[in-house]
């Protein structure tokens, strides 16, 4: 049963888009959903009954944001920026779920998926 349907795109916005990755921050408080021909990331509060809540949306400082992921910590997401060529670092607000560029990009032809593995979890 459908509960809610909400547009990743900003109000009036008429372009076409292509949803990419989806994810839920590490403490279950916020959704973010890629919009590949917007070239944003938008981040929504998740409420008390699972509503989901716009909260902001940032730009990916590159084109076509095909995959993307936290790291270990959840202190910083990746972007990989397909058409770009490159994955760019956003610092991620705990509070509010607000991305904010760290001005620091990674030059990588065509990067279409990123994952993180913290090593410490791996068993001897």
């Amino acid at each position: 049963t459908e509960r809610q349907t909400i547009s990743s795109l900003p109000p009036g916005y008429a372009g076409s888009n292509f949803c990419s990755e989806i994810l839920v921050s590490a403490d279950g408080r916020f959704v973010y959903a890629g919009n590949r021909l917007h070239d944003s990331i938008a981040v929504f509060a998740i409420g008390e009954t699972g509503e989901l809540t716009y909260a902001s949306e940032e730009w990916t400082h590159g084109d076509y944001p095909r995959s993307f992921a936290f790291e270990p910590t959840g202190a910083f997401l990746y972007s990989c920026n397909q058409r770009a060529d490159n994955i760019a670092v956003f610092r991620a607000n705990r509070d509010t779920g607000q991305l904010d560029f760290t001005g620091h990009y990674t030059p990588v032809g065509n990067p279409s998926i990123i994952v993180f593995h913290d090593l410490a979890d791996r068993k001897s």
